[in-house]
């Protein structure tokens, strides 16, 4: 995800919300690093992607299975909580199965920062 379309997505929640998502899974997935995130992370969001990196990392060392996963994004649903607080949902086609991403979002400063966000699974 570029810097320039981040920036560009701060009026548009949903739209954020989604790319955000979409880069969380690739992260999970072994394709990239938490440290791309972190700057739209807060410090115990991005603590807890670290552990779950490194916990996937773990369990695909041990079982073998590494494959670069195909997203599509299929709608991003934004919601107002609080005063300058969103939360959303994002629902994904991860390699032809359908997953939720729930992503908590503050707006510090005019900009988005992710305070929580997790994968939904059955």
């Amino acid at each position: 995800m570029s810097i320039k379309i981040a920036q560009q997505n701060q009026n548009n929640p949903a739209s954020f919300f989604a790319e955000i998502s979409t880069a969380y899974i690739e992260i999970l997935a072994g394709v990239r690093r938490p440290e791309q995130l972190s700057r739209w992370l807060s410090d115990k969001a991005y603590y807890d992607v670290s552990q779950r990196s490194r916990r996937n990392s773990r369990h695909q060392a041990i079982t073998g299975k590494s494959m670069r996963p195909t997203i599509v994004i299929r709608t991003s649903k934004v919601f107002p909580t609080d005063s300058d607080a969103f939360q959303g949902v994002v629902l994904l086609d991860i390699s032809g199965a359908i997953r939720a991403v729930s992503v908590r979002a503050e707006l510090i400063h005019d900009r988005f920062r992710i305070t929580e966000i997790v994968l939904i699974t059955p």
